[in-house]
């Protein structure tokens, strides 16, 4: 009986109640009496079940979800047994795939299980609450507890199948794949053994691809064999016994040729290597023992150059050492002679790569130790030359001086020389213990200090060449001074002459006294004075710049022009006095 029917009952307990109780009143059925046992044992029985029906509509609905949930993983086990078996060919396992797959994702299994033990948990915590023996709570919740226990395996394995019959199909899609390649491929090799040598290595370069085909067609055909029935499994290890028969024969005569690639790329990473650490060496040493010309500038890029080959050591090691594995790996492949060819190559590489970081370290030592004096010197040797330039400045000009602008001048060579003297020290200061270091040191023999001698005897040279031309400078300004003034007395002296000259012509008196006034002044006029003042001007001319001889000379030909006119006029004036004429 169901639920549904006992329900179906107890909707309908009511009805009959009140029939009974009209019963139990007429003590008879349709006129036929009831024994009073009779009806003390109805009305018994119909207040029983009046008052323990709820709880047995609470059992029933438990019971009827325990046994559900029994039939369903009574269902699942089958199903489960018809799953895990030993496989057939592929179109088998693909319908096996295809059924599972119907099942559990059509019917919604997992779902449903956790629909029907939700129900059923439910059911038993009403089935618990309404008083029943302590035994029989006890078998409910060992019920519960085994059902749990029972699904969790179950689904775990149920679960599993999918991907089991996944991985067989897949196994016998890459067995298929692999024994026709390789079927195929053997044919074609069998058949390459009787060419020639450069043919037979050309077409096994890929043998190591068709060991690897040869792999897996093993590992697909032994799982194959161990999840298959006894029928597909004797075929399979008879085919690949056939299989790996003309594998093993064939793969005696050519397995040498799976190391063609691999030894060609270790040739070549091993011959790359080598080429690298050549050039490294050979780059290094022409680095280090190029001669330098020993400067700030030339030194600091010659340390730098340095400085680079050490921080590039450590990957030249790792290279070096890269390069010997590979050697390693090749010696089982090459001659006799090949191999003493290439140790020789590595030794003489190995000495001539120790000795790089060998001379490497106190070349950066010496070299660093170096910077500071030539970097003071070069400094004071820039300083030198600025002093140099503004001193040729001054001396260059060959112009006339104010007096004193001509102190001040003087003043500021003498600090220029001063300078350059005080420059001139430190460069010689450093310039010997630049020497010194160069002469102590072991590894900077190659420096070459002929441009730094060339440089101190230029310093030296300039040094002497700018005393020489201050004193010539001061020398030919205090002879233009001189000039200068010279001229400046004969004009004024001229100038003055020519004043009174020209005040005594405009005089006003008495012809006799004027004459004889006249007559003594211009008898005493001294040719000289014009002629000191010609002489003077072409002295300063000689030395005047060539804008400024034009003004020289205008002034020269308007005094000497005033001298002329003075002199005929008078001389004219007087004739005419003599002879009786005023004006």
């Amino acid at each position: 009986m169901t639920v549904l029917s006992v329900q179906e009952v107890l909707k309908n307990l009511e009805g009959h109640r009140q029939t009974f109780q009209q019963i139990h009143r007429d003590r008879s059925v349709n006129g036929v009496p009831v024994p009073p046992e009779q009806l003390q044992d109805m009305a018994e029985r119909f207040n029983f079940v009046s008052t323990s029906s709820h709880v047995h509509l609470i059992k029933f609905e438990f019971w009827e979800m325990k046994y559900r949930l029994m039939a369903f993983l009574m269902l699942a086990e089958s199903k489960l047994k018809s799953w895990i078996i030993k496989y057939g060919r592929r179109d088998s396992v693909e319908l096996l795939l295809h059924n599972y797959i119907a099942f559990i994702e059509g019917h919604k299994f997992f779902e449903q299980y956790e629909t029907t033990f939700r129900t059923l948990k439910q059911a038993a915590d009403s089935y618990l609450k309404s008083g029943d023996s302590a035994e029989e709570v006890e078998g409910v919740n060992k019920f519960l507890s085994d059902a749990t226990a029972q699904w969790k395996n179950l689904s775990v394995e149920v679960r599993s199948v999918r991907s089991m019959l996944e991985e067989v199909i897949c196994n016998w899609e890459k067995y298929s794949s692999t024994v026709a390649s390789l079927q195929a491929w053997l044919e074609d090799a069998e058949k390459m053994l009787n060419q020639s040598e450069s043919d037979k290595r050309e077409f096994f370069r890929n043998l190591p691809h068709w060991i690897q085909q040869h792999m897996d067609m093993n590992d697909a055909g032994n799982f194959l064999i161990e999840t298959c029935d006894e029928t597909v499994s004797r075929e399979l290890k008879q085919q690949l016994l056939l299989l790996n028969g003309r594998w093993r024969e064939l793969f005696v005569k050519v397995k040498h040729y799976a190391r063609a690639d691999e030894v060609d790329k270790l040739r070549k990473d091993y011959d790359d290597g080598i080429e690298a650490l050549k050039a490294f060496i050979d780059s290094a040493n022409e680095r280090m023992n190029t001669p330098v010309q020993v400067s700030f500038l030339n030194i600091r890029t010659y340390l730098q150059d340095v400085e680079d080959i050490k921080h590039k050591v450590p990957s030249m090691e790792a290279a070096y050492k890269t390069a010997t594995r590979n050697a390693q790996q090749l010696t089982k492949d090459l001659t006799e002679e090949e191999i003493a060819r290439m140790l020789a190559t590595m030794a003489t590489i190995k000495d001539e790569f120790s000795k790089v970081p060998e001379r490497a370290l106190p070349l950066l030592r010496d070299s660093q130790a170096m910077l500071p004096p030539l970097e003071e010197m070069e400094k004071h040797i820039t300083g030198f030359y600025q002093s140099l330039e503004k001193a040729s400045r001054i001396t260059s000009s060959r112009d006339s001086e104010a007096p004193g602008d001509f102190k001040q001048k003087c003043q500021e060579l003498v600090t220029y020389q001063q300078s350059c003297k005080k420059c001139l020290s430190v460069i010689d200061k450093n310039h010997q213990i630049i020497l010194k270091s160069l002469d102590t040191s072991q590894k900077l023999k190659h420096l070459d200090t002929s441009l730094l001698e060339r440089r101190i005897t230029e310093l030296q040279a300039s040094s002497q060449g700018m005393v020489k031309e201050t004193t010539e400078w001061k020398r030919h300004v205090e002879a233009n001074s001189s000039l200068m003034k010279r001229f400046e007395e004969s004009r004024v002296e001229l100038e003055k002459v020519l004043k009174i000259a020209r005040s005594s012509m405009t005089e006003r008196g008495n012809p006799e006294d004027l004459l004889k006034k006249h007559t003594e002044f211009f008898g005493q006029l001294d040719q000289r004075v014009l002629n000191a003042f010609l002489k003077a001007c072409d002295e300063l001319s000689d030395i005047l710049p060539e804008q400024e001889q034009q003004n020289l000379q205008e002034t020269v030909r308007k005094l000497h022009k005033q001298w002329k006119v003075r002199e005929r006029l008078q001389s004219y004036r007087l004739n005419c006095r003599r002879n009786g004429y005023l004006f």
